[in-house]
């Protein structure tokens, strides 16, 4: 990465600056942090870039992300999957905790944060495990997890099953005031788990039992009524369904504390895919009908989804070319999420850019507590994370050139318009057309 000084970036149209419409203004960016937004500032001292014709945003957000370490590095590391983040236009990521070992006590995350920075040259935090190694059976210290600096607690690919245990756990997070991100879907762990227990889940057995990863809006439902009567934030990962669409809506309408994303291969892609990209489109939750594409999409659109996740998720080739069965469910997204939604949502109309900037920023930032320090906005005072765009770039996706260690990504060959090409965090320009910068 470069260091500067200062830099002052020129004549781009600036979004999310508070108190001020979107326009066309200059940046300057000193020591690290955002001195001033105005127009026709001069500076002598700073490294010049020319934003003329090109969009100046916050940098984008991902809260949620796999980067593998601990554990399996091989398939990624912070080192690569920050740099991946960087490129599309990433400055602050928010990583799950299903690494191995899962990141349960907060020694494991205290030593993890440490390494990353070290490693990661973004902003880089994390969830811990809602139960101890992921298994649903004790609660984590809820408490102790957070001070030592996890975003929000998650089981990640696994429900929290049991009911006692899911409403315990947002008990002690609303008593600490810690995010709960339930994932609302049926793992192979816990699909075994009910089958050689010969028992399904209160309310919803058919769904659990006769239709293979279908219980996603049963799960939804059940987490919002506990929700409901504890008081505690949920944030729903990676909405698929319509009709969990709907029943989030009318959680809202109630004025539940919940909140939820989605991602782009549940935005783009529907199970069709599947017989044209194998297991490159194999992911939890499967990739759904048209009409749940389309309920997604309109969801995200009036709000009832508030935000847009890669849910990133990384897998060696080895992984990946197994049989459709056993292979590895995931897709990473961190070098393409922009332009997807850049060409098949904004430019159709789906969303408007600021509706997209502001999925991508701000709201992910709110959700998670990272407004207050700055991340999400162009604030004046804060340390500066920036990505300057160029909606005309066209580009097509090219896995053999993404920085991540993943190939796992199913739109490879996708013609995209819309790119980031320039990545700023605080006074390092770390990534500038397509090309990570290092040290020199």
């Amino acid at each position: 990465m470069t260091n500067y000084k200062k830099i002052l970036i020129k004549n781009g149209t600036v979004y999310n600056v508070p108190n001020k419409k979107t326009g066309v203004f200059d940046v300057l960016i000193s020591n690290s942090k955002i001195e001033r937004i105005s127009k026709n500032i001069k500076d002598k001292e700073a490294l010049v870039v020319d934003a003329k014709g090109k969009i100046v945003v916050p940098g984008l957000v991902d809260v949620h992300v796999h980067f593998r370490q601990p554990g399996q590095e091989h398939k990624e590391d912070l080192r690569s999957g920050s740099r991946a983040a960087a490129a599309g236009g990433f400055t602050t990521v928010i990583a799950e905790p299903n690494t191995n070992p899962p990141i349960d006590t907060p020694s494991r995350l205290v030593q993890l944060l440490k390494t990353a920075k070290k490693e990661s040259i973004i902003n880089y935090y994390s969830k811990s495990a809602t139960t101890v190694g992921l298994n649903g059976n004790r609660l984590v210290d809820i408490g102790r997890l957070k001070t030592a600096g996890a975003k929000a607690i998650s089981d990640d690919g696994h429900p929290v099953a049991g009911e006692k245990m899911m409403l315990n756990a947002l008990k002690k997070s609303k008593e600490c005031n810690i995010l709960v991100t339930p994932h609302c879907e049926e793992s192979p762990l816990y699909r075994k788990r009910q089958k050689r227990k010969r028992e399904n889940l209160r309310n919803f057995p058919d769904s659990v039992t006769n239709k293979p990863y279908m219980a996603e809006a049963d799960f939804i439902m059940r987490d919002i009524g506990l929700a409901e009567k504890t008081g505690a934030r949920i944030h729903i990962s990676h909405i698929s369904l319509a009709k969990s669409v709907s029943e989030i809506a009318k959680a809202k309408k109630r004025g539940v504390k919940i909140t939820a994303e989605a991602a782009p291969h549940h935005l783009l892609l529907n199970e069709d895919a599947v017989k044209n990209l194998g297991t490159n489109a194999k992911v939890n939750p499967p990739l759904r009908t048209k009409a749940d594409v389309k309920a997604v999409q309109e969801g995200l659109a009036d709000g009832t989804i508030d935000i847009i996740a890669s849910d990133h998720a990384p897998h060696s080739a080895k992984d990946k070319k197994l049989p459709f069965n056993k292979a590895a469910f995931g897709l990473i997204g961190l070098e393409t999420t922009l332009g997807l939604v850049l060409t098949h949502l904004v430019r159709p109309g789906i969303l408007t850019l600021k509706q997209a900037i502001e999925q991508m920023t701000i709201l992910p930032a709110k959700i998670f507590g990272l407004d207050k320090s700055g991340i999400g906005s162009l604030t004046p005072g804060t340390k500066a994370n920036i990505v300057v765009i160029d909606l005309k770039k066209r580009w097509q996706v090219d896995v053999n050139k993404f920085f991540s260690k993943a190939r796992n990504c199913p739109f490879d060959g996708w013609k995209l318009q819309g790119k980031a090409i320039m990545t700023i965090v605080g006074n390092r320009v770390i990534m500038k057309d397509g090309k990570i910068i290092e040290n020199i």
